[in-house]
């Protein structure tokens, strides 16, 4: 459900908004909740923020670890049995990072876990269209 919000903006930030939105080819509203929405996340959880993923935006682990998203640290966390100590050793991260994720993931569990799961769907079709290839590579060589 969305509501209406009035909201007063500064002329410069407004016009760097709409020029924003049109390179995105986004709604400026949908934007500007995106932007709301992200930061009351960021304010509640220091150690994550947001960014752009082939997959769409995704929530990622601090500045320090630019590649690293909430769901590789998850994915990691469940891979180790639910132990933060070797979760934070096969990142290389410290043991802080993963208990800050984890606090994430348990207020967004739902859409961390989807998230997660499109991540991996992902994986396994490369996977597929790999091994599709090298098949088919390996067949025209037999011919040759």
């Amino acid at each position: 459900m969305t509501r209406p919000f009035s909201l007063r903006m500064d002329d410069d930030t407004h016009e760097e908004l709409v020029e924003h939105a049109e390179r995105l080819d986004v709604n400026a509203s949908k934007l500007v909740n995106r932007y709301v929405k992200e930061g009351l996340r960021m304010d509640e959880h220091p150690a994550v923020i947001f960014r752009t993923t082939s997959l769409g935006r995704r929530a990622a682990v601090l500045a320090s670890h630019p590649g690293l998203q909430v769901i590789d640290v998850i994915g990691t966390w469940r891979a180790e049995r639910q132990d933060v100590a070797k979760t934070a050793r096969y990142l290389h991260i410290s043991e802080e990072d993963v208990q800050a994720v984890l606090r994430y993931y348990a207020e967004y569990r739902d859409e961390v876990d989807r998230d997660l799961r499109e991540h991996l769907d992902a994986q396994q079709n490369y996977k597929r269209v790999l091994a599709r290839r090298e098949a088919q590579a390996g067949r025209r060589l037999a011919k040759a």
